[in-house]
């Protein structure tokens, strides 16, 4: 704009200065000119030197307006879009000014620190001012800036940083950030009900202003967790067979091995051991395929109530000696669309669980309904529950809720994550609930699987001893 005035005074000048040579032209070449004449001449001259100047500063005036809507436009548009950007942004961002008050922030900022969301992004949606887009930073973030100031007029309220959080680290970060102009790099944990960690970046935008990005990384280090107490419990879960087998090994070697009453229970207790170091890391191998997505399933019609039955079988050869009466409910024609081997692989582990933590003399149920085209499934025990604490954990690898009590029961404790991404892998859900000295119910669905589909398995007339 001042570009444009300098010209239009230019071009006056000369228009003006024209004009004075034709007057002292005329007055030197025509001294006998009549006045009436002179004046005529003159006043045409001026009008046409007018006409012009003025049709060239309208013209440079256009086109400057025209370039100021242009301008104005793109901010606009500019502003719009860094609005719905700011507002999809899972991370929450929030700008700061040098007296600590909040120049901006986003709805992901707003659910962060309990602010406001319909002022989230205040100073984005509004109009930009009819200046022309800059392209430096500092030029960006002054505009930015005092546009914040004079939403924050209009404004209820002007949130202050302290007013959003008191948490001393996240204000020396911004503090830092302002004063000597360099970025900043923490991780911050927000002391509220859900206890989450975020890692904060803070960086100078110049201007006075300080832009803080925060990254929720509490899934993250719930990860890391499990990761850690997954190796922590895998280690422990080698260690105790290995050395029960190193300690068995060296008293047969030392000469118990020609001892007639204990070499048999000896050798016994070894093959106790080896046979659990075998079964965890056969689970460990399988949980392994499963995560990784190589074990394909081979999906037909199973007869359900054939293949609770034969695991049922399975089971109570296996533990001939247990009190826990297992019974089952289990319409006869009803199928599901699964891989038969993995199916009783899920329902094992279930009710072999059902029966490993249950009281003396206990019971385990099973039930089976269909609802909405899929096929509910219900292992239910009168064991002693699991804490409500435990519960969201249950199907963690190697997670156990009282450790004194699992520790003497035999398993890997990865039965129940297997099942979990078993019945995802077939596209069901599985689900646990439990209250503690009333036993336990763990529920999955599995799509059924209609009459007329394919080759489907009968109920043998057997299965009616398992019915309860």
């Amino acid at each position: 704009m001042k570009d444009i005035e300098r010209r239009v005074w230019l071009v006056t000048f000369a228009a003006l200065l024209v004009f004075v040579i034709y007057e002292t032209v005329k007055t030197v070449l025509f001294p006998h000119l009549s006045l009436i004449s002179s004046h005529t001449i003159t006043v045409i001259v001026v009008a046409v030197m007018t006409f012009l100047v003025s049709r060239y500063a309208l013209g440079r005036y256009s086109q400057a307006l025209a370039e100021v809507q242009r301008q104005t436009a793109i901010t606009e548009k500019t502003n719009r879009l860094m609005a719905g950007v700011l507002a999809t942004m899972r991370e929450g961002v929030v700008i700061v000014n040098s007296q600590h008050g909040i120049a901006l922030y986003n709805e992901a900022a707003a659910r962060i620190f309990k602010l406001r969301e319909t002022d989230a992004a205040k100073v984005v949606a509004q109009g930009s001012s009819p200046e022309p887009a800059r392209d430096t930073a500092n030029e960006l973030s002054e505009n930015l800036l005092g546009r914040s100031q004079t939403a924050a007029s209009d404004s209820a309220r002007e949130y202050r940083l302290t007013d959003a959080t008191r948490d001393p680290a996240i204000n020396s970060a911004f503090r830092r950030a302002l004063d000597e102009k360099t970025p900043i790099e923490l991780c911050v944990e927000m002391a509220d009900r859900e206890h989450r960690s975020f890692q904060l970046n803070v960086a100078p935008l110049g201007g006075d202003l300080a832009v803080g990005v925060f990254f929720d990384i509490t899934q993250l280090e719930r990860l890391e967790r499990v990761r850690r107490e997954f190796f922590a419990n895998l280690s422990h879960e080698l260690r105790t067979p290995l050395t029960a087998i190193l300690a068995y090994s060296e008293t047969l070697l030392t000469g118990a091995i020609d001892d007639p009453e204990h070499n048999t229970r000896f050798l016994d207790t070894l093959y106790k051991h080896a046979t659990r170091m075998n079964e965890l890391i056969s689970d460990i191998s399988d949980l392994s395929a499963i995560e990784s997505g190589q074990i394909e399933l081979t999906l037909k019609p199973v007869n359900l109530r054939r293949a609770v039955a034969d695991v049922v079988m399975l089971l109570e050869s296996r533990r001939a000696d247990n009190t826990v009466k297992i019974t089952a409910s289990v319409p006869t024609h009803l199928r599901v669309q699964a891989d038969r081997t993995r199916l009783e692989q899920i329902l094992y582990n279930l009710v072999d669980n059902a029966v490993k933590f249950n009281r003396p003399d206990g019971s385990v149920h099973i039930t089976a309904e269909e609802s909405e085209g899929h096929a509910v499934i219900s292992v239910q025990d009168t064991g002693v529950g699991i804490s409500a604490s435990d519960l969201p954990r249950v199907f963690e690898r190697l997670y156990r809720g009282d450790k004194s009590r699992s520790r003497k029961t035999e398993g890997s404790g990865l039965g129940l994550a297997i099942v979990k991404h078993l019945v995802q892998a077939h596209g069901g859900e599985v689900s646990v609930s439990s209250e503690l000295g009333h036993g336990s119910r763990f529920t999955f669905t599995l799509q059924a699987a209609s009459q007329e589909t394919g080759t489907t398995e009968s109920a043998s007339p057997e299965m009616s001893a398992v019915d309860a």
